[in-house]
């Protein structure tokens, strides 16, 4: 995972992502409350359709298997033990995330971090903004930069989840 470069792209794998800190995202514990409402939908649904007059058995058949087949491709994907990091710190690098189903970040050296600052990605999501240094960034690093998500000059653009972004610039900045 080492690398020269200020600028580079890492893929992390679950026990990786559980030793990084996680400066903003969905947390595990999100993560279970939202699984544990859907079973709770789920059973209520079922029960529903299995003691409703009048439906036949292959309907209710269905209904079930549907809900059975919904519920383990969510558990698989839901990736409970992890959430699903959008920003974080792995050392001296700060990543932003770039495809969250590979678990790949767009990862900067805090050395070219200048600022942060409170964003809106359209049409209203909260996010912030980490402004480099435009002078140490070379043209692969820009390169690198121009893949991520919400492409910006000379900025990463990450997603501020379910805290304040003030204290999420501060966390930021702070490396």
């Amino acid at each position: 995972m080492g690398s020269q470069s200020s600028v580079v792209i890492r893929n992390y794998d679950k026990q990786s992502l559980k030793v990084v800190d996680v400066i903003s995202g969905i947390s595990p514990n999100a993560m279970r409350r939202v699984f544990g409402g859907w079973i709770f939908f789920a059973a209520v649904v079922g029960v529903i359709v299995s003691v409703a007059p009048d439906l036949s058995t292959q309907f209710i058949g269905l209904t079930l298997f549907v809900l059975v087949a919904f519920t383990l491709i969510m558990f698989g994907q839901s990736r409970i033990t992890e959430g699903w990091p959008a920003i974080i710190c792995d050392n001296s690098y700060i990543g932003v995330v770039r495809d969250p189903v590979k678990r790949e970040y767009i990862c900067v050296n805090s050395a070219l971090i200048k600022d942060a600052k409170p964003t809106l990605i359209k049409p209203n999501k909260k996010a912030i903004e980490i402004i480099l240094d435009s002078e140490q960034l070379s043209a692969q690093d820009q390169e690198l930069l121009n893949q991520a998500v919400w492409p910006r000059d000379n900025s990463l653009i990450g997603l501020a989840l379910s805290k304040s972004v003030k204290r999420l610039v501060t966390a930021s900045c702070g490396v």
